[in-house]
């Protein structure tokens, strides 16, 4: 063996240290994976919520507004299904005294909430298929304390 090669013992060692390198690189590569998936998932959760807020502050403005019942919950109506989760799909209805309102998007379904207008009436919120399961059904918690809210703000526009 010449000067200029390295010693088996060498090779080994400088090996070992590779193996060592790899595993650490390996480790915080799935450390990073950890991380952007936990960040896309908080993402995805503020936008949900963001979507809500949207839908209640909208409610907050129609309570106020002075224009005839109809066209209020007519607004209304329309800002429910974006709302919701899986907002492409959703359809909503409302049914409080004379009115029957609907979005074009509703459909009668299992996958629906449902919320009583206190003082008669409901408000509703369907999917026309199932979607992955959630808190409830393929709904969030967060979207059946929304829909309380709405039930309340559409009782308060009478």
């Amino acid at each position: 063996m010449s000067a200029s090669e390295p010693s088996r013992e060498e090779l080994l060692r400088l090996v070992a240290e590779l193996n060592a390198e790899t595993e650490a690189l390996r480790r915080r590569l799935d450390e990073s994976d950890w991380l952007g998936g936990a960040l896309k998932q908080r993402t995805r959760t503020l936008d949900e919520r963001v979507k809500e807020l949207r839908c209640a502050y909208g409610l907050v403005r129609l309570i106020r507004d002075q224009r005839p019942l109809e066209s209020r919950l007519r607004d209304a109506i329309a800002l429910l299904p974006a709302a919701w989760q899986h907002a492409e799909h959703a359809g909503a209805r409302i049914r409080l005294g004379a009115f029957d309102l609907r979005t074009d998007g509703f459909r009668e379904s299992a996958w629906r909430q449902a919320e009583p207008i206190p003082g008669g009436g409901t408000v509703e919120v369907s999917y026309p298929r199932k979607f992955a399961d959630a808190d409830e059904g393929p709904f969030l918690k967060e979207e059946r304390a929304l829909l309380k809210v709405v039930a309340e703000a559409l009782a308060a526009m009478r």
